[in-house]
C-alpha cells in the first residue's frame, strides 16, 4: 500500500511541474528567456525587473508550484523507500502473486 501511494504522491508532484509555467508567462509578455524550465534564481531576478503586479503575482505563484513540486518529489522519493523497506519485512505484494 505505501508503494501505491509514493505513486499517487510522485503524480501529484508532476502535477505541479506541469502547472509551472514561468518561461510560458515571461515570453507571453515580451520577456526573453533562454531555458524553458526556469529555475527560482532566474525567477526571482526576472521578478526585480516586471512592473505589472498581475505578472508578479502569476510568477510568485509558479515559484510556489516550483517548491511544492520538488517537496513532493522528495516525499514520494522517500515513500517509496519506504516502501520497499517494509515489503522486505512483510511481504504482503509478493504473497498476491
Amino acid at each position: 500500500m505505501i508503494l501505491i501511494a509514493s505513486i499517487f504522491v510522485f503524480c501529484v508532484a508532476a502535477i505541479f511541474r506541469l502547472l509551472d509555467n514561468s518561461a510560458g508567462l515571461l515570453i507571453g509578455n515580451g520577456i526573453s528567456v533562454t531555458p524553458f524550465y526556469l529555475s527560482s534564481k532566474e525567477i526571482k531576478n526576472k521578478m526585480e525587473n516586471i512592473e505589472n503586479p498581475k505578472l508578479l503575482r502569476r510568477l510568485r505563484t509558479t515559484l510556489l508550484f516550483q517548491k511544492l513540486h520538488k517537496l513532493l518529489l522528495v516525499l514520494a522519493i522517500l515513500t517509496f523507500v519506504t516502501g520497499i523497506v517494509y515489503e522486505m519485512m512483510d511481504p504482503t505484494l509478493l504473497l498476491l502473486f
